[in-house]
């Protein structure tokens, strides 16, 4: 195997995603996240009952810079019932939480823009769950949020749905059409087809892979903390 592909093989980061119906329940879960080898935790606020801006800066003090915080909307997959004018205002609020990564929607992000343009440790996601669009339309996509960047470290996250092979392909054809851009770009497929873009994705360089810690998926596809760490290890 080439020695280039191989390090990256070695070397992936593994961010666990996180829900939990309290706040005592969600730092539990956080803890035996990085305990169980995770590099990152994104911690899916709208998964709890409430919470408190106070313990969640306190969360991300321990865990400085490997919290992902998001809180999202109901046609993105979210869990909470409240109004959009609410979750709005939470993720304004989230900005004052330091030592944190934030992660909001495009269509949020660009509604709001001059909100959320300055936060430096941000991830812009899109998601699409039922279907993937071509290479092209994904690469228009991508074009468009770049555009409005403005740190290097700003993540550009796009998750379709794969419905066969054929949209793994779509998805993987993105990561060469942007290698040499200025942003990050994350991309994957969800769905059992769509697991190995997750395993692949930071071959190709996906700055990180979301899978799950525990014994239940966030996200359909979502491959087990576990899992990844020994396949990954057969490369070493």
């Amino acid at each position: 195997m080439n020695t280039s592909l191989k390090n990256r093989f070695q070397d992936p980061k593994f961010c666990v995603s996180i829900t939990a119906p309290n706040t005592s329940k969600l730092i539990s879960n956080v803890n035996s996240a990085f305990k169980s080898g995770a590099h990152l935790a994104e911690v899916r606020l709208d998964s709890l009952n409430s919470f408190s801006l106070d313990k969640i800066q306190a969360l991300s003090d321990v865990h400085k810079n490997k919290l992902i915080l998001t809180f999202r909307g109901k046609r993105q997959g979210g869990l909470s019932s409240i109004s959009e004018s609410d979750r709005l205002q939470i993720l304004i609020e989230l900005l004052d939480i330091k030592n944190s990564i934030k992660d909001i929607e495009s269509d949020t992000f660009n509604k709001n823009y001059s909100l959320f343009k300055n936060e430096k440790n941000l991830i812009i996601s899109w998601h699409n769950f039922k279907y993937t669009p071509s290479t092209n339309s994904l690469e228009r996509l991508i074009k468009n949020i770049s555009s409005k960047l403005t740190h290097p470290k700003q993540i550009i996250k796009i998750v379709t749905y794969a419905n066969s092979l054929n949209d793994c392909n779509k998805v993987f054809n993105l990561y060469s059409r942007f290698e040499k851009s200025k942003f990050q770009l994350l991309a994957f497929c969800m769905g059992e087809t769509g697991s190995i873009t997750r395993i692949l994705s930071p071959v190709l360089g996906a700055p990180f892979i979301y899978c799950f810690s525990g014994n239940k998926a966030v996200a359909p596809g979502q491959i087990k903390l576990d899992t990844l760490a020994e396949i990954y290890s057969n490369f070493a």
